[in-house]
């Protein structure tokens, strides 16, 4: 329950700051070790080859030995050994734009740190049906963070797309659903839609 308010003062916060207006909003996904996410971000320029912002993500995490499966006297497909488990990390972020100002300006590599509070909401696996398996959810609060690299490559009317690649570190405190951590490779890339440059 601590967590989920951390969460949520966390996103009003976000919403309300007066900086909204000149807040660089992207979104994308990503693929890692342990799953795939969809992705939303928003950053704000305090330097010149600094920004800093927040990243939310919904994370679905995977079985290692998940296969799916053909059930042909139903028709239906479905994944057998998969896991009931998702996550929804709220990151403070910041990233140095190495070479800014010293390379073509449409191109700006840069290295980042992500750091914050992460919800994991566990299901029962056992279950088919989408009621009964996120019906009695458990939850589980932690931290967590991610080094990447990266490179921004700038678009017509200052949007822009953003590949990276880092280590994430979720350190889980207890064993859930088999592990104690969910560490891993994880691949960026985020889109940006704001109107002016960053």
């Amino acid at each position: 329950r601590k967590m989920k308010k951390v969460l949520l003062v966390l996103c009003i916060i976000f919403c309300l700051s007066p900086a909204q207006a000149q807040m660089k909003k992207s979104f994308g996904g990503m693929m890692g070790t342990r799953g795939a996410g969809v992705i939303f971000s928003g950053n704000w320029k305090i330097k010149r080859d600094m920004v800093v912002g927040f990243e939310t993500r919904f994370y679905d995490i995977k079985n290692d030995t998940e296969l799916p499966v053909y059930d042909r006297y139903t028709g239906n497909s479905y994944n057998v050994g998969d896991k009931a488990l998702f996550m929804i990390p709220v990151f403070g972020t910041v990233k140095w734009f190495l070479f800014e100002g010293k390379i073509a300006n449409n191109f700006s590599p840069f290295v980042g740190l992500k750091l914050g509070p992460v919800l994991a909401i566990d299901g029962n696996q056992e279950q088919r049906s989408f009621k009964s398996r996120w019906r009695k959810a458990s939850t589980f609060g932690t931290y967590g963070g991610q080094i990447v690299f990266g490179v921004r490559f700038l678009k017509m009317g200052g949007g822009a797309i953003t590949p990276s690649i880092g280590y994430e570190f979720i350190p889980m405190g207890e064993e859930v659903d088999g592990r104690n951590n969910y560490n891993g490779m994880a691949i960026n890339i985020s889109f940006s839609y704001a109107l002016s440059r960053r």
